[in-house]
């Protein structure tokens, strides 16, 4: 929890160090904006590589290293003349970030946990939603105490400190997927197993529309007249309504193995509800009932990506088919936000936007229903 909460969970304070970083460097808040992509081509590209690691070697050493190695970027950055600099340190973040991301700590739950797969994910997925929430106000006190490269001194040297406390004292040393050599047909053939397929594209397609309704937020509600005041509190509605998600999968999950497929769908066709609600809402009164719908399918669908593996493959494998499948998420990922930027800038709305994250939605919950029953 604490790895994903202060790991993946960083990325909700990258906005605070835009504006300062513009103003020192002298580049435009979209130059600084492609930052980001990073976190999905570094996984994309060494997805496959590091779960194969996280699968034979221990675990917990995999962990310290990639900690070390993205907080010690920061320190880095910290430090940065050029915004060159900046770049290749924050490059060096995103590799350490991989390390200790969800790739690892996903397999990790899934080996130290089997039959309750569904939830240790759920649980460890929580830390997600509570680094969103404490994360920003701890970022905006330091923020208003020092300026953005004591700030990030101080945020990476208190990760580093209880990251490592953390995994030293709460991670089993010997925990490792050495991958037996009988198996190794195993790993060889997973690519030919239609599961394996089906599975990455439904999750590309789900998780990708969570990112775009992220971006689109914002804007849409000051499109639609409400103030920032009214769009806090509706996200604020909605991440509370991501915990009630992993919570009922936490609750769910594991009771419905064998039916994995058709919760996947059903969450899926929840957030469909969601942008239809939310596209016909008039006033609060309508926005909250679809931000409560979508909040909640897509807090669920967070942890649902390696329980879904876990019912179709080994579990000596799974960091290294967890990883195999985040190249599928790279076409939808690296288009989705600009199409929608575009689609707004030409129509002066997200009525098309909203449209084509449902479709995408459907498409998503075939995927997942063609899926064969869950044997594990």
């Amino acid at each position: 929890m604490l790895c994903l909460g202060l790991g993946v969970g960083l990325m909700g304070v990258y906005g605070f160090f835009v504006a300062p970083l513009s103003q020192e460097f002298g580049v435009g808040v979209a130059v600084l904006n492609i930052g980001p992509v990073a976190l999905l081509l570094v996984p994309g590209i060494l997805g496959a590589a590091i779960g194969k690691l996280a699968d034979r070697l221990p675990i917990r050493r995999i962990l310290l290293v990639g900690v070390s190695l993205s907080m010690l970027s920061l320190f880095a950055i910290s430090q940065a003349s050029t915004l060159l600099l900046v770049a290749l340190g924050f490059l060096s973040f995103s590799l350490g970030l991989t390390l200790y991301g969800p790739v690892v700590i996903n397999g990790l739950m899934v080996k130290l946990y089997p039959g309750l797969e569904a939830r240790a994910l759920a649980l460890a997925a929580i830390g997600i939603s509570l680094a969103t929430i404490g994360l920003p106000l701890l970022v905006a006190a330091l923020l208003a105490q020092f300026d953005w490269r004591e700030a990030l001194l101080c945020l990476a040297a208190g990760i580093l400190t209880v990251l490592w406390l953390a995994i030293i004292v709460g991670i089993p040393p010997g925990v490792a997927g050495t991958v037996p050599a009988a198996q190794d047909s195993t790993v060889a053939t997973f690519y030919r197993n239609p599961a394996f397929w089906l599975i990455g594209l439904s999750v590309a397609l789900g998780l990708n529309v969570a990112v775009v309704l992220s971006v689109s937020y914002p804007p849409y509600f000051a499109n639609k007249g409400y103030t920032v005041a009214d769009a806090g509190g509706f996200l604020a509605i909605s991440g509370l309504s991501g915990l009630a998600g992993k919570s009922c999968l936490a609750w769910l999950g594991d009771a419905t193995r064998h039916y994995a497929k058709w919760l996947v769908a059903v969450l899926l066709l929840l957030q469909i509800a969601g942008l239809g609600l939310l596209y016909i809402a008039k006033d609060a009164s309508g926005v909250v009932p679809a931000m409560c719908l979508l909040g909640f399918g897509i807090g669920a669908i967070v942890p649902l990506h390696p329980y879904l593996n876990s019912r179709y493959f080994d579990a000596s494998i799974i960091s290294q088919v967890t990883g195999a499948q985040a190249p599928l998420f790279l076409p939808f990922g690296l288009v989705g936000a600009p199409l929608a930027g575009y689609a707004f800038d030409q129509t002066g709305s997200y009525d098309m936007v909203f449209t084509a994250l449902a479709v995408t939605l459907g498409a998503a919950a075939l995927l997942a229903i063609k899926l064969p029953v869950a044997v594990k």
